[in-house]
């Protein structure tokens, strides 16, 4: 079965173009044809009034009707005869004489048409009564063949030009809509050279900022997006992987132990199955992580929006943090009444990840120092400890996913370099920033600007 195959944009735009630019040229034409056509047909009728006026002044003049001579009268208007009918005898003609219909009362006086043959004819019937009471019929016939040629010679001018138009059009539409669409043709071109594999290519445009440039620039922007998405995910799964091979590796030790040793060793068979249960419980705590970092990125993470006072969430958070510590001092000095609208839970949690980096990195006996304040709706919170500190290189990588500081590496502390990322999305999430400070020996210092409006 034929199906039909949709065409190129140019060439719709062309055909398009040219069927509206000929159905407006054919309309000008029908117009000017129907306005030189009214034009004619209105001369015609005042050639025939002014030559009926023209006999009746003249026969008023004279009385004598053997004596009336009409010649000149005939020469005021082209292709214009007429008779004079005396009792019903025809007493002078200029020219044909033409076979009119019978005259009646309706027709008696108005302008009519008909034909003579194969002419149109236009043809005025009319009264007059002499002095002496006679009347004469006077007939007024204007042959219109000329006028009715002149229109079709020129109808048929126009149909050729039109023609002629149209070819023009439908070329100068193709060149126009090529080259206004030649963008289109660049834009598909770059864009084969994008694959899941490259997505570092990009349309470039040049021109005036119209709206394929600003699509070219739309789409680039959302290959960056992908790009950025595409390299992020990679990462994740790169470094997820990696940090689940420890476990699973450690895992398969304590396996390999239990078969060779364990059945008949209770104390190897302790120690190992001690030591599985810890690695499927860190396992756990990073699936869990990650799960919830994945519905961060894919936003399908619903925050719970309340209201809530700060101040009494951070007094909370001291009270809960110095009863699962007893070997650091953490405090408040200052605590300014301020009601915020966020989601309460996360909030907790972001400020509680960062209090416990500090408890993991901080000496026993030292301090951990909370303080805050508003400024212009804006709640600064500043997290100041007394530990290792970080070392200024790499400062700027300790809230990316997995990254962790060398010193901070060992397992015995613990950690999957997850939860700073975990505190950078929740403040960024709540519209905030977060930065720190650190300096080695002596201490790292987290402030967290959160608006109380979110």
């Amino acid at each position: 079965m034929f199906k039909f195959k949709p065409t190129k944009i140019s060439n719709r735009l062309t055909i398009t173009y040219a069927l509206l630019f000929f159905a407006a040229l054919t309309l000008v034409n029908f117009a000017t044809l129907f306005s030189i056509n009214y034009y004619i047909n209105k001369t015609a009728v005042e050639q025939l009034h002014m030559v009926d006026h023209v006999i009746i002044n003249t026969l008023n003049e004279l009385n004598d009707i053997p004596s009336i001579d009409l010649k000149n009268i005939s020469q005021i208007a082209d292709n214009v005869d007429f008779n004079l009918i005396y009792h019903n005898r025809i007493i002078y003609n200029t020219g044909e004489k033409y076979n009119l219909p019978a005259v009646d009362a309706d027709t008696l006086g108005k302008i009519m048409e008909g034909k003579a043959g194969e002419n149109k004819i236009m043809y005025l019937n009319n009264n007059h009564t002499l002095n002496d009471g006679e009347k004469v019929r006077i007939q007024i016939v204007k042959d219109m063949d000329n006028e009715e040629n002149y229109l079709h010679v020129l109808a048929g001018i126009m149909l050729a030009m039109d023609g002629i138009v149209l070819i023009m059009a439908v070329i100068v539409g193709y060149v126009i809509s090529r080259r206004a669409l030649s963008p289109i043709d660049k834009i598909t071109n770059q864009a084969k050279q994008i694959s899941a594999s490259d997505l570092s290519a990009r349309i470039y445009l040049d021109g005036p900022d119209d709206e394929l440039k600003r699509l070219s620039d739309t789409f680039n922007e959302m290959i960056a997006r992908i790009q950025n998405s595409y390299e992020k995910q990679n990462r994740f799964t790169l470094d997820a992987s990696h940090e689940l091979a420890t476990p699973l590796a450690v895992i398969k030790g304590y396996t390999d132990v239990l078969d060779r040793w364990g059945k008949d060793d209770r104390e190897v068979l302790n120690e190992s199955i001690s030591s599985i249960k810890a690695e499927l419980a860190n396992m756990t705590a990073l699936l869990d992580t990650l799960l919830f970092l994945s519905k961060g990125d894919n936003e399908i993470y619903k925050l719970e929006i309340t209201k809530f006072e700060l101040d009494d969430l951070i007094k909370e958070i001291v009270k809960e943090s110095n009863l699962v510590d007893d070997e650091h001092v953490i405090f408040c000095n200052y605590y300014p009444e301020a009601q915020m609208e966020a989601d309460r839970r996360l909030i907790k949690q972001m400020l509680r990840a960062i209090i416990d980096n500090s408890i993991k990195y901080s000496p026993s006996d030292t301090k951990i120092i909370i303080n805050y304040k508003i400024v212009n709706q804006v709640a600064e919170i500043q997290i100041s400890d007394q530990g290792i500190g970080i070392p200024q290189e790499d400062l700027p990588h300790i809230f990316d996913r997995f990254y962790r500081v060398d010193k901070a590496r060992s397992r015995s502390i613990g950690g999957s370099g997850l939860g700073l990322s975990i505190v950078k999305w929740i403040v960024d999430i709540h519209n905030g920033t977060i930065k720190a400070e650190s300096e080695l020996g002596k201490g790292t210092q987290t402030t967290v600007l959160l608006p109380l409006v979110n």
